[in-house]
């Protein structure tokens, strides 16, 4: 049995013995609601997006909610038992969907076997100092010609309380993010922003209120229902503006063939 099919525990008191979890842990079940915004993430990312998909920090597995169907493999890993058990709950019913509580290092010679042909990693390089060793990490780990899609917070004078609380090191601009990819070794296919609409919002709570949690638990429940159901105008927002800035930035790389 490799180590990507070994179970994992799902027992409910991973989350009593991990209690500095409990606020990640819960904005990321808010956002288990918002599946149109991970289509619409999946849908930015385009034909780049395989069919052997690797989510590096995957969290309780929100993306795959978007991509599950049309996968032949997904495998998720993230270093939280928290969210790995949780996330293999959710998906017990897909077969083609896996989830691995490890760190990328340690799994990388069994990850690299599975030929994954795409690696996504959504708002994590941000929680990373070294964000640019993690990218060369990933690149390590997709097939010669494979891609890397990554998703990171733009805008680095929207930095503030939120990102502070949510640990981030950075927020990032084109320069930067295309600059790490190239210090990785991986040619930048796309580069683009996303979600004009949340700049407005972020720097109010972030920067005038200085709120100091996740952006997601500066909602509310009924709010976030609200912001799923305009999300096709939102994405019709981003088409019609470019956009010029977005509270995201989405970036598709190519690993060489030669490599």
């Amino acid at each position: 049995m490799s180590a990507i099919q070994q179970p994992l525990p799902t027992d409910d008191l991973v989350r009593e013995k991990l209690p500095h979890e409990r606020e990640h842990f819960e904005a990321l079940q808010r956002m288990n609601a918002m599946l149109p915004y991970y289509r619409w993430v999946a849908d930015v990312f385009g034909p780049a997006l395989g069919g052997r998909v690797l989510d590096a920090g995957c969290g309780v597995g929100n993306f795959f909610s978007a991509i599950a169907d049309r996968v032949e493999l997904g495998v998720g890993i993230d270093l939280s038992p928290v969210n790995i058990a949780d996330a293999r709950q959710r998906f017990a019913d897909h077969g083609n969907i896996r989830f691995l509580q490890a760190d990328l290092d340690e799994q990388a010679g069994a990850l690299r076997a599975e030929r994954f042909d795409t690696v996504v990693c959504l708002d994590v390089l941000e929680h990373i100092e070294g964000d640019a060793a993690l990218l060369r990490r990933l690149g390590q780990v997709v097939e010669p010609g494979g891609h890397v899609l990554i998703k990171v917070p733009a805008c680095p004078w929207l930095f503030g309380s939120i990102d502070v609380a949510s640990d981030h090191y950075r927020r990032y601009n084109r320069p930067m993010l295309r600059r790490i990819a190239e210090r990785a070794g991986l040619e930048v296919v796309r580069l683009r922003y996303m979600n004009l609409a949340g700049v407005g919002p972020y720097l109010l709570k972030s920067r005038v209120l200085k709120k100091q949690t996740n952006f997601s638990r500066t909602f509310t429940p009924k709010q976030l229902d609200k912001i799923r159901r305009v999300m096709p105008w939102l994405r019709f927002l981003d088409k019609l503006t470019g956009p010029p800035v977005g509270q995201s930035l989405i970036m598709v790389c190519r690993r060489s063939i030669t490599c």
